[in-house]
């Protein structure tokens, strides 16, 4: 027979799991999504907000075909410029480099391999 005890345990760890999930992960939004000028790669930027106003960054890219993003920068705090200062990622011309601004700063760049 169906066992609706076990069902409701099940039903409540799961709703337990979620909302720690949701309290422990911090509001993001993606800020850009970009391909590479030879399309072989896609980069993106996301901006987290934890406890202070001051926004956090993180970079991924992904091969053209890959369904995994993969982790090129984790920058905690930017404090060199105001907490809404506009925040961009671009490619060089020939796909090798990519590059995190900050208003209007190139701050970091990324280089490829061949």
């Amino acid at each position: 027979m169906f066992d609706f005890k076990r069902l409701g345990q099940f039903a409540f760890t799961l709703f337990i799991v979620f909302i720690a999930y949701r309290i422990l992960t911090p509001p993001s939004d993606e800020t850009a999504r970009i391909d590479s000028p030879d399309g072989s790669k896609t980069a993106r930027l996301r901006t987290f907000y934890y406890y202070d106003n001051q926004p956090s960054y993180k970079i991924y890219y992904r091969e053209t075909g890959n369904k995994a993003w993969l982790n090129l920068l984790y920058l905690p705090v930017y404090t060199n410029a105001p907490p809404d200062a506009p925040a961009g990622i671009e490619w060089s011309t020939d796909s090798r480099k990519l590059y995190f601004n900050i208003d209007g700063s190139n701050i970091w760049s990324h280089t490829f391999a061949e």
